[in-house]
């Protein structure tokens, strides 16, 4: 998700740094819900000029989480884009369920893991363990997190 917002303020201070930070945790945090961003922690070596590009740091479930913002303007207007993603697990684990049983033609369970949420990196990677319904045998897939919007792709790990 990106979002366009201004910062109002003068000249670049600590106080700029944790207005941006407690924008951030509104603006941001609003677009995860229901689950929470915790604190933001933005850099406190900031440059507020046009196309200023830095990460914030946060955490989402007890894991760490990142927001790049881009400084758009002399008005500080600014643009952040989630640079993770907190994937349910239970929802996760349903849909590729459905998918993979789609494509194999029987049922299966999939394990993603016993945390409530997976934060994954945009882009990255992580394997699943997916076991036949009747007979136990399992396999291994590998999922992609496509995009900020939570899209998944996964591929059967040949052994």
């Amino acid at each position: 998700m990106l979002s366009l917002t201004a910062l109002v303020a003068g000249c670049s201070s600590g106080t700029d740094q944790t207005q941006l930070e407690r924008e951030l945790q509104d603006k941001a945090g609003s677009d995860l819900l229901p689950v929470e961003l915790g604190l933001v922690d933005c850099p406190e070596d900031v440059v507020y000029t046009p196309e200023s590009v830095f990460i914030c740091n946060s955490e989402v479930a007890g894991q760490y989480y990142e927001i790049q913002v881009r400084i758009i303007d002399e008005q500080r207007q600014y643009s952040y884009a989630h640079k993770h993603y907190p994937l349910q697990l239970v929802n996760t684990e349903a849909l590729l369920a459905d998918e993979v049983a789609y494509e194999v033609g029987f049922d299966v369970m999939i394990d993603c893991g016993d945390d409530e949420y997976l934060v994954a990196p945009i882009g990255s990677t992580f394997n699943c363990v997916v076991t036949r319904v009747e007979g136990g045998a399992q396999a291994t897939i590998e999922v992609r997190l496509e995009n900020a919007e939570g899209r998944i792709k996964w591929d059967l790990i040949r052994s």
